[in-house]
C-alpha cells in the first residue's frame, strides 16, 4: 500500500510538473486566461478557428455567380446572364463594331490619285464625276482613291463656324499636301491667290497648252503676291467679310498688261464645256480653276483641266436630277 501511494504521489507531481511548465510558456506567449484554466483542469486545447479568407477580387465573384447558377437549366443560366449583364453585353457588342470598323478602314483606306474640292458648286454627282475622271485620265480605283468634293461651300461676306472650318479643311489639306485643285468664285479666288496658295501656270502647262488658254487665263500681280507673303497667313484674315464687284473682279484679273509683273496662277472655266452643260455655278459666279502650290500630282491635275474642256464628254450625265 505505501509503494503504490509513493508512486501514485510521484506520478501526481510529475503530471503537475508538466501543467506548470506549460501554463508558464503559455504565459509567456501571451495565452489568455480560458486557456491556462482548461489546462489547469486537465483539459485539452480547442482548435485555433481558422481565419476568414481574404477577398480575392474576381476570382471570388466567378465562385460566387457559378455557386447561384449551378444547379439552373441552360435556359435559366441565359435568362439569369442576360437580365444582369445585359447593357454590359450591349456596351462589349458596339464597342468591338467599333474597333472592328476602325481596323477595317485602316486595313483597306487608298491612298489619294487625285483631290480636288469644287467650292460653291452644286446639282453635281461627285461619283459620276469622279468615275467619269477617271476613266479619261486612266487612273486606278482599284488601287488609289479619286476624290472630287463638290458639296462644299464657303463665303466671304459671313463669318459663322461653318465657313470658318471650310476654310481650316482646306488650308489643312493644302499644307499636308493632299489637296491638288481648287475651284474656286473669283473673289474667293484672289482672297486665297494673294497668299501665294497657287502655282505658277508657267511652270505646269507648256507654252501652247498656255496658248490655249490664253484668253481665259487668270492673273494676278506677283509684285504683290510677295508683299503679302512677308505678312503672317491667319485663317481669320482669309474670313474677313469682303464686297467684290465680280465683273470688276473678273476684268482685273484677265488683264496682265496692267500689273506690275503678272504671273498666270488660275484658268476661268465660265465658257467651258463643263461650266455650260452641267450649269453647275451660278451666273453671278466666276468659276477659277488653280492647282495648289503644294500640289504633288500636277499631271493629273493638267489632265483634270483638259478633261474640264473636252467638249466630247458627256457632261449632262453628272447632273444630279434628285435634286429637281
Amino acid at each position: 500500500m505505501f509503494l503504490a501511494f509513493i508512486i501514485e504521489t510521484v506520478l501526481t507531481f510529475s503530471h503537475l510538473r508538466r501543467v506548470m511548465k506549460r501554463y508558464i510558456n503559455l504565459h509567456r506567449k501571451g495565452c489568455n486566461c480560458q486557456a491556462i484554466r482548461q489546462l489547469q483542469g486537465n483539459k485539452s486545447m480547442p482548435k485555433r478557428e481558422k481565419k476568414p479568407r481574404e477577398y480575392r477580387g474576381v476570382i471570388d465573384e466567378i465562385r460566387e455567380q457559378q455557386r447561384k447558377t449551378q444547379d439552373m437549366s441552360r435556359k435559366g443560366k441565359l435568362e439569369y446572364f442576360w437580365y444582369y449583364y445585359k447593357v454590359h453585353t450591349i456596351a462589349g457588342i458596339f464597342i468591338l463594331i467599333m474597333v472592328i470598323t476602325l481596323i477595317h478602314d485602316m486595313v483597306t483606306a487608298k491612298d489619294f490619285i487625285f483631290n480636288c474640292v469644287m467650292v460653291n458648286s452644286f446639282q453635281l454627282q461627285a461619283q459620276t464625276l469622279e468615275n467619269s475622271f477617271a476613266e479619261y485620265a486612266g487612273l486606278d480605283l482599284d488601287e488609289y482613291d479619286c476624290y472630287i468634293d463638290t458639296s462644299t461651300s464657303l463665303s466671304l461676306t459671313t463669318y459663322d463656324q461653318y465657313n470658318l472650318g471650310t476654310v481650316q479643311k482646306i488650308m489643312a489639306q493644302m499644307q499636308s499636301g493632299d489637296l491638288d485643285v481648287l475651284v474656286f468664285n473669283s473673289e474667293i479666288f484672289n482672297n486665297y491667290s494673294l497668299n501665294g496658295m497657287f502655282m505658277d501656270l508657267r511652270t505646269v502647262l507648256t507654252e501652247e497648252e498656255l496658248e490655249k488658254y490664253k484668253d481665259q487665263l487668270y492673273y494676278v500681280d506677283y509684285a504683290e503676291v510677295v508683299r503679302k507673303s512677308e505678312e503672317e497667313l491667319d485663317a481669320d484674315e482669309l474670313m474677313e467679310p469682303v464686297e467684290v464687284d465680280v465683273e470688276a473682279d473678273t476684268l482685273l484679273h484677265r488683264h496682265p498688261e496692267d500689273m506690275e509683273d503678272p504671273m498666270p496662277i488660275g484658268v476661268f472655266l465660265t465658257d467651258s464645256p463643263f461650266i455650260e452643260k452641267t450649269e453647275s455655278y451660278h451666273t453671278s459666279l466666276q468659276p477659277v480653276f488653280g492647282i495648289v502650290a503644294t500640289c504633288k500630282r500636277t499631271e493629273i491635275a493638267k489632265q483634270y483641266l483638259n478633261f474640264l474642256w473636252d467638249d466630247t464628254i458627256d457632261f449632262t450625265q453628272m447632273i444630279d436630277t434628285e435634286l429637281f
